[in-house]
């Protein structure tokens, strides 16, 4: 079982993503933002994985856990001269989705893992059109697997009414933040570890949507 981090892992954050997540709390705090099992966040390497509905969603994660997190976001972002440096200082990894998969950044994720970091993904790949949990892809359960690390489920409520994919100004929505119980994935029964992967990742959405 992992092991659960102390009530506050602020003072082990660097200093710009400590700045950073001090900005990210004063923006939430005008959404009355309310974070609920804050004490199931594990220390060590933890692959945590949310629903995503909103672009607000990385860093509402991000503060709701209270641990130094890295993302992932699309290569093409990375843009010089100012998004290729500020990216990297948030703890932001590049993945090339428009390539198909990118197995270098998979074995860089995976390795992060290992080494004890925390790392944050998104099953469904993608933003939800509609606030609906959506289907996973498979790349999120090879991870999973490979990472070999606890899994932590996160639900968010509240940040598509307030940043949905179609909106351009935010509303001050109520946002609500359940962090489950981390757990380690399995192959199911009867299944060959490259059929698993699937199957993997659609448990992860299955107890994300069991968070109420």
């Amino acid at each position: 079982m992992a092991q659960v981090a102390p009530q506050s892992n602020f003072t082990s954050m660097g200093w710009f993503y400590r700045l950073a997540y001090n900005v990210v709390g004063f923006q939430l705090a005008l959404h009355r933002v309310k974070i609920e099992g804050r004490e199931n966040v594990p220390t060590g390497g933890c692959l945590i994985v949310a629903n995503h509905v909103s672009f607000m969603d990385p860093t509402t994660v991000g503060w709701a856990v209270e641990r130094e997190l890295h993302y992932l976001a699309r290569k093409s972002l990375f843009k010089p001269p100012f998004w290729s440096w500020f990216l990297p200082v948030c703890n932001v990894l590049p993945i090339d989705r428009d390539g198909g998969q990118d197995l270098s950044g998979l074995r860089r994720i995976i390795r992060m893992l290992k080494e004890g970091h925390a790392v944050l993904i998104f099953p469904e790949g993608t933003r939800s059109p509609d606030g609906t949990i959506q289907a996973p892809i498979a790349g999120a359960g090879l991870i999973a697997l490979k990472g070999d690390v606890p899994v932590l489920p996160v639900r968010i409520f509240g940040t598509f009414e307030s940043l949905s994919k179609d909106m351009i100004v935010p509303r001050f929505h109520p946002i609500r933040v359940v962090i489950g119980k981390p757990y380690l994935p399995t192959i199911p029964p009867g299944t060959k570890a490259r059929d698993a992967h699937l199957p993997v990742a659609q448990e992860m959405m299955d107890r994300i949507a069991a968070l109420g």
